[in-house]
């Protein structure tokens, strides 16, 4: 049995058994999913923002409140976080042996990499080498 996807027409996204509709279509409203005219102004309004050439035009003014203030903490805890939430997610849904295998290896491999990247931002991985050259030294002097 494989994963469920989204009802909107030509959607195709992954979503949860028990929902219906994506996040991208879970938002309009019922008469206006699958409707182009929905999308069309969506896709419309993301390029008139696009053409102004400024980053932060492409999001509305709540969307970008919400980044800086995610963007001020340090670190990558959260994306770890999520990164092991979807793991569960992609462990309860997935029913496709073969789809489930390719999908937790990707995403851990992405959480692997995050993690990575989490030490060398808090330093663990600088103290570290410094503990083991401290080591090399004092074993040569010994």
């Amino acid at each position: 049995m494989g994963a469920k996807r989204c009802a909107a027409p030509g959607c195709g996204r992954f979503v949860s058994w028990s929902a219906r509709w994506c996040a991208r279509h879970a938002g309009l409203p019922g008469d206006a999913i699958g409707e182009p005219d929905a999308l069309d102004e969506r896709a419309a309004e993301f390029e008139r923002r696009l053409a102004l050439g400024e980053y932060r035009q492409l999001f509305g003014e709540v969307l970008r409140e919400i980044i800086e203030q995610a963007a001020e903490k340090p670190g990558l805890a959260d994306e770890i976080g999520v990164l092991r939430v979807v793991l569960v997610r992609l462990m309860v849904e997935e029913r496709d042996p073969k789809q489930l295998a390719a999908s937790v290896s990707r995403v851990a491999r992405v959480a692997i990499e995050a993690a990575r990247a989490q030490r060398a931002i808090s330093g663990e991985q600088a103290d570290g080498l410094t503990n083991a050259i401290t080591q090399i030294l004092v074993n040569l002097d010994g």
